[in-house]
């Protein structure tokens, strides 16, 4: 497989010439061997006749002798006149041999200033043309990959490629591509890139499982981390919002029920299902006090007096559901008016608090295995480790970097560990925003939980306090650390897993270990005791036949 640079793909659009480029991306990235690069969107500075011209070369392939082929893709009709070939778009004509001319001069300019001198080697891409009997003078016809010739477009890049006696600095021409031609973008335009690019793909749920006719009325979404299943809930409560109806959505975590709650239509009733508690219990029993003993007896409460719940809501959205019991998912659905819809989102491999199963009768089942969020080398690190089955199926047009591993034997090497791991991520290019580190431990065994700093940075972190209307409080830090079991739902671009300390990498690990790699959008960096250490490298090294 060849290399792509960047390794982003470039943004969908809705015309067909944008989608035949990235098909013919693709398939140059899948088919070539290894040691092949293909650079896409090279932008082009010239000057002539002393004035500035933009351009950009659509793909630029460099073979691993260093010799350089630059394609010009046109998708679409094209008109043939005068030995010359024309692309309109729209009202405007673009002369293609002229233009394929100008930048393989200008790629010639920079290649001499540079004192790199590798074979150029330029070509036309008509996918949906054949060019038949056509006589064009202004390209010669070898150079020109039509209709006909689309499937042995493989073949012809390599005979094109094919080693030369000349020596080429290969690095050099390399830096010069990534550099020069800025086909490198800034982590910060990469990030809001790819979230924005995520976000379009990860659609899928939200657009066609608000179409599924279920005659109950419950439809059951099991679907992976990454899949896009909060974009889905916003979507169907922006639809209740539009038919006026009352919705209500419920998930586990109160941080999950915050992020949803800045997203979601004000008109929505986001709670996460602790809140339903304390305010039911506030309402009929008084004044709840906050512990982990007083959430049980507030959740009892609201059990014992749910069969008297009025039916009062059009929609019911139930999120994390695999954290749900049976007797908490039956309080919520009594509160459903006749012809109401009931969706559970849940993913059985974030089962975590190992609560029970349950059964929704007549519900209409949806799977779905792919992952948006994750780097395509994060999911094949989860696939490797066999922490879910199925597998995941990586969606996500950014390949990533292999997660960085530290060790510690010690609560000191801990600390440590976890600063240095934060600090790799900043020196890559990632703002102290953009980064979450999340703990394998609760607060009750965490060492970095309740810390008021790791290395020189100040932690925002939940302090295990709430106020009077059970709102949680929080450390005014920069950095953010959480636990694993209240990130969950969550997600951000640089994740540091830390404080994961198992001896063997069992059901409840591999769950917790999936959660956490799935909060990543971007990179990871993981901080493991010794032993766990040994259990990632043992299944790695198992996956891979020994």
């Amino acid at each position: 497989m060849a290399t792509l640079s960047p390794h982003l793909l470039p943004p969908l659009r809705t015309d067909a010439g944008r989608y035949r480029e990235l098909e013919v991306l693709e398939r140059l990235r899948d088919h070539l061997p290894d040691g092949f690069e293909v650079f896409h969107s090279v932008a082009l500075h010239t000057l002539h006749h002393g004035r500035d011209r933009y351009g950009e070369i659509d793909i630029v392939v460099l073979a691993p002798n260093g010799n350089l082929l630059l394609m010009e893709v046109k998708a679409g009709d094209v008109v043939l006149r005068e030995g010359g070939i024309y692309k309109l778009y729209g009202k405007r004509e673009c002369d293609v041999a002229r233009q394929t001319t100008v930048q393989r001069g200008a790629m010639q300019n920079r290649l001499q200033q540079a004192g790199i001198h590798p074979e150029l080697i330029s070509c036309l891409v008509l996918p949906d043309y054949a060019l038949g009997d056509g006589q064009v003078s202004a390209i010669p016809r070898e150079r020109i990959i039509d209709a006909h010739g689309y499937d042995r477009m493989i073949s012809a890049v390599r005979d094109w490629l094919a080693p030369t006696p000349r020596e080429v600095d290969r690095e050099g021409l390399r830096r010069l591509l990534l550099n020069q031609f800025q086909v490198m973008p800034a982590l910060d335009v990469l990030r809001d890139q790819l979230q924005g690019t995520v976000r379009r793909l990860a659609d899928g749920l939200a657009t066609w499982v608000p179409r599924v006719e279920a005659a109950s009325g419950i439809v059951r979404v099991q679907a992976t981390a990454g899949s896009g299943k909060t974009q889905l809930a916003l979507q169907l409560l922006e639809d209740a919002r539009a038919a006026r109806q009352d919705a209500l959505y419920v998930c586990y975590n109160r941080s999950l029920a915050d992020h949803v709650r800045r997203l979601a239509p004000p008109s929505s009733e986001i709670v996460n299902y602790h809140e339903l508690c304390v305010e039911h219990y506030r309402d009929r029993h008084g004044e709840p006090a906050f512990s982990p003993e007083g959430f049980e007896r507030m959740a009892q409460a609201y059990l014992d007096d749910s069969a008297g719940f009025k039916a009062r809501v059009d929609l019911l959205v139930i999120d994390e559901a695999q954290d749900f019991s049976a007797e908490w998912v039956a309080s919520l659905c009594g509160q459903l008016r006749a012809g109401g819809r009931l969706y559970v989102l849940e993913d059985e491999a974030q089962r975590i608090y190992g609560k029970e199963g349950f059964d929704l009768d007549q519900a209409v089942m949806i799977r779905c295995s792919d992952n948006f969020r994750s780097p395509r080398i994060l999911c094949d690190m989860i696939n490797a480790l066999d922490l879910v089955r199925p597998p995941v199926r990586s969606m996500n047009p950014y390949a990533g970097e292999v997660p960085g591993i530290r060790s510690y034997a010690s609560g000191e090497e801990l600390l440590a560990q976890t600063g240095a791991a934060v600090a790799a991520l900043l020196a890559r290019g990632f703002a102290l925003d953009d980064i979450a580190v999340v703990c394998g431990r609760g607060r009750g065994g965490s060492q970095l939980l309740n810390r008021a700093t790791i290395g020189p940075w100040l932690t925002r972190r939940f302090t295990g306090e709430y106020d009077r209307d059970g709102v949680q409080r929080w450390s005014e830090g920069e950095l953010l650390v959480e636990s694993v079991y209240r990130y969950k739902g969550q997600s951000a671009p640089a994740v540091v897993v830390t404080e994961f300390d198992v001896e063997v990498l069992d059901d409840k690990a591999r769950r917790m270990l999936f959660v956490a790699l799935t909060r990543a959008q971007m990179a990871v960096e993981l901080v493991l005791s010794p032993e766990a250490e040994r259990c990632l490298y043992a299944a790695l090294r198992d996956a891979a036949g020994g």
